[in-house]
């Protein structure tokens, strides 16, 4: 098998496998790492996704950044963690968040990859980590973050912690995570989904 080490190799590791006849997700689903398109394969397989406009320019979102509600959040398009991620109080800031993206050392993406717009999700974050195999998904835990503002930085990490598989919520939660890995066209391997629970689901 092809065995990832880091995310910057996904993609690498996907094509390898298929091109050696191994067991891979493979590479006829395009996108998977870019969050923009992330969200259209979640949408067109009916599962909600969120608002969001993405480009390499501010005039690719600056119509949506003139209609959408503020807050927005302005991150990278290919990132992990909390990477270039802001939560932005006005269209200004952004405008600026978006430009300083734009000219910044991505630590997990593609030098030239695109920034993404979104709408503010206000609510509780989880985590729902899966393994899968042959297109058959296994929960492995549910966890639901502990983050607050803290130094400067709007989402500062303090706490993990576990939430019960049989709790109603977490339920929800592994059901929409599977349909994303099932949009996602991602059969085999580890995943780590990071799902927003809203006052409205």
């Amino acid at each position: 098998g092809v065995v990832v080490g880091g995310e910057t190799g996904v993609i690498l590791a996907d094509e390898l496998s298929e091109a050696l006849g191994m067991r891979s997700n493979g590479t006829e689903c395009k996108g998977r790492r870019d969050k923009s398109e992330q969200q259209k394969l979640v949408k067109a397989a009916g599962l909600r996704a969120t608002r969001e406009s993405s480009g390499r320019a501010l005039a690719d979102v600056s119509q949506f950044l003139r209609t959408e509600p503020m807050p927005c959040i302005v991150k990278p398009t290919e990132s992990c963690g909390s990477d270039g991620v802001k939560k932005c109080n006005t269209i200004e800031e952004a405008e600026a968040h978006f430009d300083l993206l734009m000219r910044s050392q991505k630590k997990a993406g593609a030098q030239d990859g695109a920034v993404i717009c979104q709408e503010f999700l206000a609510g509780q974050e989880y985590v729902v980590d899966h393994v899968s195999r042959n297109g058959e998904h296994k929960t492995v835990m549910v966890w639901v973050y502990d983050k607050r503002p803290t130094n400067g930085g709007e989402f500062v990490y303090y706490n993990m912690l576990p939430v019960e598989s049989s709790d109603p919520i977490a339920q929800k939660l592994i059901a929409y995570t599977r349909g994303v890995l099932d949009a996602l066209a991602i059969k085999h391997g580890p995943t780590h989904g990071e799902v927003m629970m809203t006052s409205d689901g």
